[in-house]
């Protein structure tokens, strides 16, 4: 009788396997293309002020994600609730090193080709957010300052201007989960960190349309 209910039990679970894997809706390699011909293109601009001394290196990158809606992508699976498939895609942007203390970097908004790529309609596009990380030397083993902001800032017209700590500057890296000091907005700088603003220096980031001068 045992055995009989070990070898219904592995029926059971078998069909269960079987049952999950013809109802997944999983795409593990959607092939998302980077257009390779964008029009609508941004112009960012970060300028730091009051740092211990320049930052020598730069990397810039923008994530996107299918959106306003998610409907062209494969349904959740059915029992998780989960949505399979990679919603995003990421990539670089080449910095242009100004002075050492100013960067400017292209941002596309059409950075990526609007198709059906499941057979459920057109997937379109938004920027998710845009990110730059400033190395003082270049050097692996030291702190990097990093930062990111959203679509908004990019075409809002605007500048946000960002604070980070000056004793962080060219600092070692003492483990993994310390490598990087955000630069954030001041209200919440002087939250975490205290009101006196000597200790921190800024990046004011400001974006442009190509071709506009707002």
């Amino acid at each position: 009788m045992k055995t009989g209910s070990l070898f219904g039990g592995a029926i059971v679970v078998a069909a269960m396997a079987f049952a999950l894997a013809a109802c997944s809706n999983a795409v593990k390699d959607p092939k998302y293309e980077r257009n390779p011909n964008p029009k609508q293109k941004y112009v960012v601009t970060a300028k730091v002020e009051g740092a211990p001394g320049p930052f020598r290196m730069a990397i810039a990158g923008v994530q996107y994600r299918i959106g306003p809606t998610q409907s062209c992508m494969p349904p959740a699976e059915p029992i998780s609730g989960v949505f399979p498939t990679q919603s995003r895609s990421n990539f670089g942007s080449p910095v242009r090193n100004l002075s050492g203390a100013e960067f400017e970097f292209d941002v596309y908004l059409d950075g990526m080709v609007s198709k059906d790529y499941f057979g459920r309609g057109v997937c379109t596009w938004q920027i998710e957010l845009v990110s730059l990380t400033l190395r003082p030397a270049n050097d692996d083993g030291e702190r990097k300052f990093d930062l990111t902001i959203g679509e908004s800032d990019v075409t809002g017209g605007g500048t946000l201007v960002l604070y980070a700590r000056r004793e962080k500057y060219a600092t070692p890296v003492e483990n993994a989960y310390d490598d990087f000091e955000t630069a954030i907005e001041k209200e919440y700088a002087v939250a975490r960190y205290g009101s006196d603003l000597s200790k921190f220096f800024t990046i004011t980031v400001s974006a442009k349309e190509s071709g506009r001068d707002h």
